[in-house]
């Protein structure tokens, strides 16, 4: 079912959508579902993450977006991300979203399991601008994530840049 066909669909309903569906593209390396998530000329701003961890330039465009994320993040780990502490403020056709991230990273094949205890937690704030596409979708135009706390081993989230 289509959130908009849904009869108490709400603009903060459609503005999470776009977040969630921005994280669960990566977590399930759901490349259609993490385009669907983005304007054409979304940018994706990582330089606020801890530079201990990896230093990172803003990506821009979608198809950069995508591409990226895909390669580091969505095909190159396993992750598990959840979204708290959500915030959303609607002004017309654009929004501001400000929500906690948490981030389980493992390598690729090895997570999440019991027996695979390498792995990094990443704690994060995301501050999300969107946009309203054509009168029904939300869309990100720009995510901006930093660093609040970190826990475990950079090298098991095998961050590299693209």
């Amino acid at each position: 079912m289509n959130l908009t066909e849904t009869t108490n669909y709400t603009d903060r309903d459609g503005i999470v959508d776009a977040v969630t569906r921005l994280v669960e593209g990566i977590d399930f390396a759901n490349e259609e579902l993490l385009r669907s998530a983005f304007t054409e000329d979304a940018v994706f701003d990582l330089t606020g993450i801890d530079h201990s961890i990896h230093a990172f330039e803003p990506y821009a465009g979608r198809d950069v977006v995508v591409r990226t994320l895909m390669a580091t993040v969505g095909r190159a780990m396993d992750t598990f991300h959840a979204l708290s502490n959500i915030r959303v403020r609607v002004d017309g056709d654009t929004a501001q979203l400000t929500c906690y991230l948490i981030g389980q990273h493992h390598r690729a094949g090895q997570g999440p399991s019991v027996e695979t205890q390498d792995h990094l937690l990443l704690g994060n704030r995301f501050e999300t601008e969107l946009v309203r596409d054509h009168g029904h979708e939300w869309l990100v135009r720009r995510n901006t994530v930093s660093s609040r706390w970190s826990t475990g081993n950079p090298a098991a989230a095998a961050i590299k840049p693209s």
